[in-house]
C-alpha cells in the first residue's frame, strides 16, 4: 500500500504477503485436518479464532485485514473472506456453506477504467447471528446480534439486532420471535 492508498499491481511486499497467506490458507484446508483445529491453522493468514470455534474446509482468506470469530462460532464450507480491512464476526455466529465477507471495493474510476483505486470498510457480524448458504455481506456492513440473513441474500446496509433480513437487497421482513 503506497500513500495511504488502495494496493498497487506493482506493490512486491503485497504480492509476497499473498503468497503467503495463500500457501497458509491452502495447508489449513486440508480435508483430514479437524474443524476445531482449522482456525488455529489459519493463524497464518491473519486468522483469530476464539474457543470452540469450528472452521470447516473449503475457505478463502485474502487481504491483510484480519478475520476475528468469537467463541462458538461456525463456519460452513466453502465460506470467501476478503479481509482487506477487519472482520469481526462474534460469539455464536453461525456462516452456512459458500457465504462471501467483503470489506473490499473500488472508488469510481476515469471513463478509460472505471475500477479505480481499491478502498476497504471493515465488516461485524453481531453474536448469535446466522447466516444463510451463499449470502453476501458487502462493505462496511454492520449486522446487529441475533439476526437470521437469508440463503442467497445481499446485505448491502447495516441490519439492526434481532431482526430477519432476505433478499437482495436485502431488507428486514420481521422480527425474530424470541
Amino acid at each position: 500500500m503506497r500513500g495511504g492508498g488502495g494496493y498497487v499491481a506493482d506493490d512486491v511486499l503485497w504480492a509476497l504477503f499473498q503468497v503467503r497467506q495463500s500457501a497458509v490458507v491452502a495447508l489449513a484446508n486440508f480435508p483430514l485436518l479437524p474443524a476445531i483445529v482449522r482456525g488455529r491453522a489459519l493463524r497464518g493468514a491473519r486468522v483469530r479464532v476464539g474457543p470452540k470455534a469450528l472452521v470447516y474446509g473449503g475457505q478463502m482468506v485474502q487481504g491483510r485485514g484480519t478475520l476475528r470469530l468469537g467463541a462458538g462460532a461456525f463456519v460452513n464450507h466453502g465460506c470467501y473472506f476478503d479481509t482487506l480491512a477487519d472482520i469481526e464476526i462474534g460469539d455464536g455466529v453461525f456462516l452456512a456453506d459458500h457465504v462471501r465477507v467483503l470489506t473490499s471495493t473500488h472508488e469510481v474510476g476515469a471513463r478509460t477504467r472505471r475500477a479505480g483505486r481499491l478502498i476497504g470498510a471493515p465488516v461485524t457480524i453481531g453474536t448469535g447471528t446466522w447466516v444463510g448458504s451463499g449470502a453476501v455481506i458487502m462493505p462496511g456492513v454492520r449486522i446487529g446480534a441475533g439476526c437470521i440473513v437469508g440463503a442467497g441474500s445481499l446485505v448491502t446496509k447495516d441490519c439492526d439486532p434481532d431482526g430477519i433480513y432476505v433478499g437482495s437487497p436485502a431488507r428486514r421482513v420481521r422480527d425474530v420471535n424470541r
